[in-house]
């Protein structure tokens, strides 16, 4: 996220700024280990690890899956993670 806000353009500030207010959200839960199943923890965690090797296709198909099979575990912080995708694919 810190790249992204970096390096997005300024007329995407509010959607930047929202976009951490929803990752906020996700990290409570897991700071509280709340919500999330640790399968969906993992899920999240390579969700991540596809972001940093800049792995755009395989963090968006893994957003794609939770969104879609475990969605009494989303809310909406999963807004939140599809935008990150976008965005960090979006921004070099």
């Amino acid at each position: 996220m810190a790249r992204v806000k970096a390096r997005a353009p300024s007329s995407f500030k509010a959607q930047v700024l929202d976009t951490e207010k929803r990752l906020d959200i996700l990290f409570d839960h897991l700071n509280n280990e709340e919500l999330l199943k640790p399968d969906t923890v993992q899920q999240i965690a390579e969700l991540s690890t596809a972001l940093q090797n800049r792995d755009f296709q395989r963090a968006s198909e893994i957003q794609m899956d939770v969104h879609t099979n475990k969605v009494e575990e989303c809310g909406n912080w999963m807004v939140g993670v599809k935008r990150l995708v976008g965005m960090s694919k979006a921004t070099p």
